[in-house]
């Protein structure tokens, strides 16, 4: 039966600096799935900007890539592509812990891959190409490789960082092969399909990674290989909102970053931030966070519910 059609959410995640990844664990991921804080289902999908790896350590419930919904149990494992459309429900009143990595999959392909230019484009076409969903029994070596990368990580012993670049190389491979190798069976894999937001997903890795350039629309179009009157068209319609908009927000987003985690001065956050002016800056902060740069700066926590309600949904097509 087709999904009801509701929106899709953006959800941002940034490595921390220092580390090889982001790795979400621990007791905060026991916890009911699919349901919010007055325990209603929730039915709408979301996306990320990195490569997530999730390893399911119990549980059941279903997995729902964008249309097509697969179930899950203990010692399932996932491979979702950046801006990939996903979602977990888990059962009503069943416990699940569920653990994740979040990779930035083309800085670390190619920094592990070096010289090999080729492998690395091979990995990298692979991982974005399909969303995998297996088990544990089926890939043995594909789930030794995930937990070992969550240990690692959970307990930071010495040279923590230097094993889990090695394990990821080595999954990077396990993930390549089997995609390569499992490319037509639909129960262990689904291919990328080619629905409008499959289709503008280029445009918005291109604003992620130029975001602190000048960028014009066609730009944008260009990455999509469309016109810029039918880019326009379809990234309104799929979005429900103007390209403009989203790559103010997508820079605002990264500005707040900037001044929590920063003493730059708020012009040159500004700058490096993509904006042309400190006016324009100004303009649009308030307007997506509904403060001033210096009023987030003292007490970002006051605003941060604001800039997630903003950032950044697709109203239609779902």
């Amino acid at each position: 039966m087709p999904r009801k059609k509701g929106k899709v959410e953006f959800r941002y995640y940034e490595v921390p600096h220092g580390e090889p990844l982001l790795a979400l664990l621990g007791d905060a991921w026991i916890r009911p799935y699919g349901y919010d804080e007055n325990d209603k289902p929730i039915t709408d999908l979301h996306f990320h900007n990195l490569l997530e790896i999730g390893y399911c350590y119990e549980g059941r419930g279903e997995l729902v890539f964008e249309d097509t919904v697969y179930p899950y149990e203990a010692g399932v494992i996932t491979v979702l592509p950046k801006n990939y459309p996903h979602t977990t429900n888990g059962v009503r009143q069943v416990t699940n812990r569920w653990e994740y990595l979040f990779v930035d999959a083309e800085k670390m392909v190619h920094q592990l891959f070096g010289g090999q230019k080729r492998q690395a484009e091979l990995v990298m076409e692979r991982l974005g190409r399909q969303a995998i969903c297996t088990t544990q029994e089926r890939q043995p070596e594909m789930a030794a490789l995930i937990r070992r990368v969550l240990g690692e990580m959970r307990d930071h012993r010495e040279m923590y960082a230097e094993s889990v670049y090695g394990l990821m190389k080595a999954l990077f491979v396990e993930i390549s092969r089997y995609a390569a190798e499992h490319s037509e069976k639909r129960e262990e894999l689904f291919r990328l399909k080619k629905p409008e937001q499959v289709q503008i997903a280029r445009a918005l890795e291109y604003v992620g990674d130029y975001y602190d350039h000048p960028l014009r629309i066609g730009d944008l179009a260009g990455a999509c290989h469309m016109s810029e009157t039918h880019f326009r068209r379809l990234f309104v319609r799929c979005m429900g909102m103007h390209p403009v908009d989203y790559i103010n927000q997508v820079r605002v987003k990264m500005a707040c970053e900037r001044l929590k985690k920063t003493n730059e001065p708020i012009s040159d956050v500004a700058v490096k931030c993509g904006f042309s002016s400190l006016a324009t800056f100004n303009r649009n902060f308030r307007k997506i966070t509904g403060a001033s740069p210096n009023e987030w700066k003292k007490q970002p926590e006051a605003y941060e519910w604001r800039l997630q309600e903003k950032v950044i949904e697709m109203h239609e097509g779902w």
